[in-house]
């Protein structure tokens, strides 16, 4: 009575597979209650006759949004950069990880660019650590700008991003480096400052038998390679 028509059809389906195991179920599900999407954990127990069979369910559904809620911000907190919103060091670690299985289960390459940002320390010399709180922030949105969105991104320290690229081809991955880099030809306007700003982008194609230490080490030889072209 007090669901919408999707709603009570989950819980319908719930009550169904208990039914038909016999056993005594319990789960965790999201479900539309007037007062919006709240999340359950729910016990369900078959009552049987003496006959074996089921004359009926006994449940019981406990409200548990505020811990659910509670574990989302904790996991938040464990994988965003607080400077930048984006995913963090342990957050890119995992990402990698399942980029390297995925493409062992399915033979299909992928691409890790690293990103340093150069002279940043003259940046937060010159300015002060606010100021290059908000260029870290402002090289996060660029860095994304320049990606696609399945692409993912995160701050691996201080002033050094990560992305894995689907990008499987030389051409490509050329492509997406010359992509992010138009990004970053204005300088970055604070309002009060305006900062220029440059990015070495180094980029390493997976190969198999590689590991998550080859790659980067390949990435970032090719980051410093490019830093040195650019600076001596």
């Amino acid at each position: 009575e007090f669901m919408s028509f999707e709603g009570a059809e989950a819980w319908e389906a719930n009550y169904r597979r208990c039914l038909a195991s016999g056993v005594m179920d319990e789960y965790e599900e999201l479900a539309e209650t007037p007062s919006g999407l709240r999340w359950w954990r729910t016990i369900l127990s078959p009552v049987v006759d003496e006959t074996g069979k089921i004359v009926q369910l006994l449940g019981l559904a406990a409200d548990i949004n505020d811990r659910k809620r509670a574990e989302t911000e904790l996991q938040t907190a464990v994988f965003v950069d607080s400077v930048t919103g984006i995913a963090n060091r342990r957050r890119f670690e995992l990402d990698l990880a399942a980029a390297m299985a995925q493409s062992v289960d399915r033979s299909v390459p992928f691409t890790l660019i690293l990103a340093d940002l150069d002279r940043f320390k003259a940046i937060n010399d010159t300015y002060g650590h606010g100021v290059g709180d908000d260029v870290l922030r402002h090289t996060a949105k660029r860095l994304r700008s320049g990606l696609r969105e399945k692409d993912r991104i995160a701050r691996v320290g201080g002033d050094e991003f990560a992305a894995i690229l689907s990008s499987a081809t030389d051409g490509a991955v050329a492509v997406a480096l010359d992509r992010i880099r138009r990004q970053f030809v204005e300088p970055i306007d604070l309002g009060q400052v305006r900062v220029p700003i440059g990015v070495s982008l180094g980029a390493a194609l997976w190969e198999p038998g590689m590991t998550g230490d080859d790659l980067r080490s390949a990435a970032d030889a090719a980051m410093y390679g490019a830093k040195r072209q650019r600076y001596g």
